[in-house]
This record gives structure tokens, C-alpha cells and sequence, in this order.
């Protein structure tokens, strides 16, 4: 370590030791399916960027320093031109309390009273000319407000230029596959909604996605709504927070919008076990990347954790979107924000499910102007073919078909599970021909033994089968043996469908099998590397969550898929499948099915016991 990087320890380590710890709730409900060193947060003093200068050193910075974290803040543009702004959507004006903005207070955590604070070197003035449509000068002195353009964000505490006055403001939702399959028209046409933000995925692989992500962006700018996006976060590091912007940026390359992309921190493990320096450098890490890239860049999280756990000088750099429900006004975060998620349960006509409710304070649209600043938006178009085309991709996606992709060139396989028993053998002359195109040999670790005979007696049928062994197994040495006995029951023996690493019913318990360790992952990949070497065709069975949040997507990439889902919820991993099973809507059954001819593989391949044939080597 450096002379100046120990000197920077030091400091640190009696920083760390200021702790001053603050219990607070949690209001935003957490969307995964159940998910501290010197705060200068608390100090009220911190409150006061002017105060705050005054200290003799800011720990956040030596942090940055330390770790090598260059801020990316862009410059700030000052000017004392007179602006027009033209306000897209219809400004509501509230007579009650309910959506006041918060932007300086007092007073303590569960009391708050709003004034609008003007700093001695600031003057600014805003004339609103008309509720609908309208045209808003603001003027200010060149050592006064500092001004948004449509590229840059400056780091201030005064109110931003472009705010609605004083209790007014424009709704808004936001949206991810929680909320199914929408008709944007008939959100539209309710009046209720002048803008949504649309989550576009989570985590840190560009592969996952919002399997609605690309139908919600399209259709509901289609209609003409106003549009943002989300990502939501499960970084547990500064590191991986960059790993989290650099695959959003993947997933959103080619859209163009008019609202912040707000990277959504409310990961309950990152806020409860990390400390405040680490979780500030993290939105730093997320947002300013974005910034490079030409986006203009927002953070979402409850007020409780934005108040407690955050440093108010980064929060002061990004527009924040809060969450606090149950409350005619914030009762937790004090600080400056452009939007306030007030509600988890509101209900807007063409959505089937509950969905979050805002408020927002600022024209976004106007000082963002297009994001990313390269990007062209939409056009809209209102014509009766463009509403037609919107509702038919709906009802498109929305078919009793969708979980079978096909083309006229393409034949669905039907497939059975035929599940093995040491009790009672299988009487493969029950096994219906006319139904299924192919049989699915599962057996757990105590069935091994009578895969063979089932596989010679499916064919003695005219029977094509593939095998799935059903993971009972969590360690490493326990697999090595029933991968042994498995490849002993292969021996001499051709069959003509994948060979699949399963993980079904209650096998699909995340901490009875290790996923939190990831063991389950690193069995799945040790059973499918050896089978692989032996010229197998091999793949990773597994439920749609699991898949969707639990294995790493370079697994996934390297062997076929077979993808189950119990329900008709969209698809968690919308990576590509060999083969699918979904619930039928009409009988309530799972079928199994496959777009894929499997024999032809294996036996042009000279796959799974196959023989590759001189004349096919030239085109292997």
C-alpha cells in the first residue's frame, strides 16, 4: 500500500468509528420475491451544502479517493438567458395536503412543514401562464439558479428549474411483469396516467431482462405516454453496481425516452449489512456510468433509507423518486425529489393487477428532452391503424399459444414424463402413442439402476426417450458416484432425446439445495461438463425462477434449456429453451413440448450413443 493510500486508511478508520446509527422503516415494498462510518447524512448541518462546505474534510471523497472512484458529475451550465419551456402534460393543482412536495424542513423524521427556501445568492422566478399546455419563463441571475439542459445535471440543493409550482403535479405508474399483459390504450384513455416508468431488468447480466420490457416501452409509446425506465439492483459492491450499469445499458441500447432511467435501490441485504460510504458509491457508480453514455440518470428507494442510510450530497446530484405510502405527505425523507411513489395498490383501467401510483413534480420531459441525448423518440401517431396495431400485438401476446413458438415450417413434439418407481416397473404398453411423440425417463439417485432396461423397452415400442435425473444431491463426491452409475447404464445403449441435469418439485428448494452457496449451480455444471466430454447432448432442467434468478447466465448459455412453469405468469428466464412445459389453459395440464427435431441431432451428430457417420465428419 501507498504512502498516501495508508494516510487515507487512517483517516478512514477513525471516521469508522463515528458511527451514528439511525433505526428507521422501510416503506417501498421490496420487489424480489419475498429483498457504517461517518454519516454526515444526520448531521443537520449536512443539510446545508453552504455548512457542509465548511467542514474540514468530506469523508465520502477520501473514500472515492481510496478506492480509486473518480466522480463523473458533468460541468455545470450557468446561464442568465430567459428560458421557455413548454409543458407536455396537463398539471394537476391540489387544495389539500396530499401531494405536497417536500423540499427544506425543520423539523424532525415524523414531522415535516414545507417551505420554499430561497439562499441569499439565489433569486428565482417562475410565471405559470395556463393549466394545460403551458408556457413557463423562468429568469434568473447568472450568480443564481444554475439551469438544467437537456444533457448535463448539476449537483444542487436550491429547487431545479423545471418544477411545477408549489402543489401541483402530473400522475404517473410504473410498471415491470408484475403487472402482466396491459392494454396502453385503455390506459391511455383513462386519463389517469400522464407518464410511465417501465422497468427494463435486474442485477447484473445483460440477459436479464423484463420479459415485458420491450412490449411495455413499444406500446406505451405508441399511445403517446410519456415514458422512463428502471433497473433494479442487487449489487452487494461498488464493483458490481458497475456490472449492474453496464448491463443495463445493453438492454436499453436503441430505446429513446423523455424520463430519468432511475436505478431502483432497495436490495434489503445491500441496505442492511453495507455501509453508508459503500451504498453512496454505489448509486455514484450506477448513475455516473449511465451519465457517460449520454443518459440522464435517477435513483429510486424508500424514504427511510434515502433519510438514514445515503449521503444527501450524492442523492443531491441525481433526481430522486422516493417511496413512502400510507401518508398524506413524506414523513421520512426530507431532502429535494422529483417524483414520490405514494401508493402500491392503485388500479388503472387495462392493467388486471394492483399497480404503484406517483406523483411528479418536474416537467421532465422538458429538461431531459430526449434520453439518451443522441436518441430520437417515437413518432406517435393516433390514427385508428396505429390504436388497431397496438391491440392486436396485445391480443398476440396474449394467446392461449404462447408458450409454443412456431412457424409454419416448424412441428410441435409432445412429450411425457415417464417417472421410474423401484416399486412397480412402467408398462411402457400404456404409453400412448398418438398423443406423445416422445417419453422423458426421470430417476432420482435411488432409480439409476433401472434406466437402462427403460430405455430398451421404450424403444422395443418404437418409442424415442431422452433421460432426466432428478437432482437429490449437494455435494460434490455424492454426484461423482451417481454420475458413474448413470454412464454405466449408457453403456452400449442409444437414446434419441437430451440427457437433462433436473431440478423439479421439491428439489427446487433454494436453501435445501445450496443456491445461496451457488452449489447447485456448480453440481449442474460438473454433471453436464463430464456427460459433454462423453459426446452426450446434454441440458439443465429446472423451474422458471430458478433459472431466472438463481444460475449464472454463462451456465445457462452453454447447454440446452428445458424451461417449467407451474403458472401462466410471464417468464422469468427469457433465454432460449429446448424444450418447454406450461400449464394448458383448457385441460390444466402440463404439457411438454419441443419445436426441436432431437433424433436428427443426435443421430446426424453421432450423439448419445449414435455413430457418427464418415459421410457427416466433413459437416460436424
Amino acid at each position: 500500500m501507498s504512502l498516501a493510500k495508508k494516510i487515507l486508511s487512517a483517516v478512514l478508520s477513525v471516521s469508522v468509528g463515528m458511527v451514528s446509527l439511525g433505526s428507521a422503516m422501510s416503506s417501498a415494498a421490496a420487489e424480489v420475491e419475498n429483498g457504517y462510518v461517518y454519516d454526515s447524512t444526520i448531521s443537520e448541518k449536512s443539510k446545508d451544502l453552504d455548512n457542509e462546505k465548511k467542514q474540514p474534510f468530506n469523508v465520502f471523497d477520501i473514500y472515492n479517493a481510496y478506492y480509486e472512484i473518480v466522480s463523473q458529475t458533468p460541468a455545470v451550465t450557468t446561464t442568465a438567458a430567459k428560458t421557455t419551456i413548454t409543458t407536455k402534460a396537463t398539471k394537476k393543482t391540489t387544495t389539500t395536503a396530499k401531494p405536497t412536495t417536500t423540499r427544506t424542513t425543520t423539523t424532525t423524521k415524523k414531522t415535516t412543514t414545507t417551505t420554499t427556501t430561497t439562499k441569499a445568492a439565489t433569486t428565482t422566478s417562475t410565471t405559470t401562464t395556463t393549466k394545460a399546455a403551458t408556457t413557463t419563463t423562468a429568469t434568473a441571475a447568472t450568480s443564481a439558479v444554475t439551469l438544467l439542459s437537456t444533457t448535463v445535471q448539476p449537483a444542487v440543493t436550491t429547487l431545479p428549474y423545471g418544477h411545477f409550482p408549489e402543489g401541483e403535479y402530473i400522475n404517473g405508474i410504473d410498471v415491470s411483469q408484475w403487472q402482466y399483459i396491459i392494454d396502453w390504450q385503455k390506459v391511455k384513455n383513462s386519463g389517469q396516467v400522464d407518464f410511465a416508468i417501465i422497468k427494463a431488468g435486474w442485477g447484473k447480466h445483460a440477459d436479464q431482462v423484463d420479459p415485458f420490457f420491450k412490449t411495455n416501452m413499444e406500446q406505451a409509446q405508441a399511445v403517446g405516454l410519456d415514458t422512463g425506465i428502471y433497473w433494479f439492483s442487487y449489487a452487494m459492491s461498488v464493483e458490481e453496481a458497475k456490472e449492474e450499469a453496464l448491463a443495463c445499458l445493453e438492454v436499453i441500447k436503441g430505446y429513446s425516452f423523455n424520463y430519468p432511467i432511475y436505478y431502483d435501490f432497495e436490495y434489503y441485504e445491500a441496505l442492511n449489512t453495507l455501509s453508508y460510504a459503500t451504498l453512496s458509491a454505489m448509486i455514484e457508480t450506477f448513475c455516473s456510468t449511465l451519465q457517460e453514455h449520454g443518459y440522464y440518470t435517477g435513483v429510486y428507494g424508500s424514504g427511510s433509507d434515502f433519510e438514514y442510510r445515503i449521503y444527501r450530497h450524492v442523492l443531491d446530484k441525481y433526481p430522486v423518486w422516493v417511496a413512502e405510502y400510507d401518508t398524506p405527505t413524506l414523513t421520512w425523507y426530507t431532502g429535494n425529489h422529483g417524483m414520490w411513489q405514494y401508493s402500491p395498490k392503485g388500479r388503472i383501467d387495462g392493467i388486471s393487477t394492483d399497480v404503484d401510483l406517483n406523483y411528479c413534480y418536474v416537467d421532465y420531459p422538458s429538461v431531459v428532452g430526449v434520453n439518451p441525448k443522441d436518441g430520437i423518440l417515437p413518432v406517435v401517431t393516433t390514427t385508428a391503424a396505429t390504436t388497431a396495431a397496438v391491440n392486436t400485438t396485445t391480443t398476440a401476446y396474449n394467446t392461449t399459444t404462447e408458450f409454443v413458438t412456431t412457424t409454419a415450417a416448424e412441428r410441435v413434439y409432445n412429450g411425457k414424463i415417464v417417472e421410474l418407481d423401484t416399486a412397480a416397473a412402467y408398462d411402457w404398453n400404456t404409453f400412448d402413442k398418438s398423443t406423445y411423440d416422445f417419453a422423458m425417463i426421470q430417476a432420482d439417485s435411488s432409480e439409476i439402476g433401472l434406466i437402462g432396461e427403460n430405455i430398451d423397452k421404450a424403444h422395443s415400442f418404437g418409442i424415442n426417450c431422452g433421460v432426466v435425473f432428478e437432482c437429490n444431491t449437494v455435494t460434490s463426491e455424492k454426484i461423482k458416484e451417481d454420475i458413474a452409475a448413470l454412464d454405466a447404464q449408457f453403456s452400449g445403449r442409444r437414446f434419441d432425446y437430451p440427457l437433462y441435469f433436473g431440478l423439479t418439485g421439491s428439489n427446487s428448494g433454494f436453501a435445501a439445495y445450496g443456491y445461496e452457496s451457488n452449489n447447485a449451480a456448480y453440481i449442474a455444471d460438473e454433471f453436464c461438463s463430464y456427460f459433454e466430454s462423453k459426446r452426450y447432448f446434454v441440458g439443465i432442467m429446472a423451474e422458471d425462477k430458478v433459472l431466472g434468478y438463481r444460475f449464472n447466465s454463462d451456465l445457462l448459455s452453454r447447454y440446452d434449456i428445458w424451461q417449467i412453469k407451474y403458472n401462466n405468469d410471464p417468464s422469468l428466464y427469457t433465454g432460449k429453451c429446448g424444450i418447454i412445459s406450461r400449464i394448458d389453459p383448457v385441460s390444466g395440464e402440463l404439457r411438454i413440448t419441443t419445436t426441436r427435431n432431437y433424433p436428427d441431432i443426435m443421430t446426424y451428430n453421432g450423439l448419445n450413443g449414435y455413430t457418427l457417420y464418415e459421410e457427416n465428419l466433413g459437416l460436424y
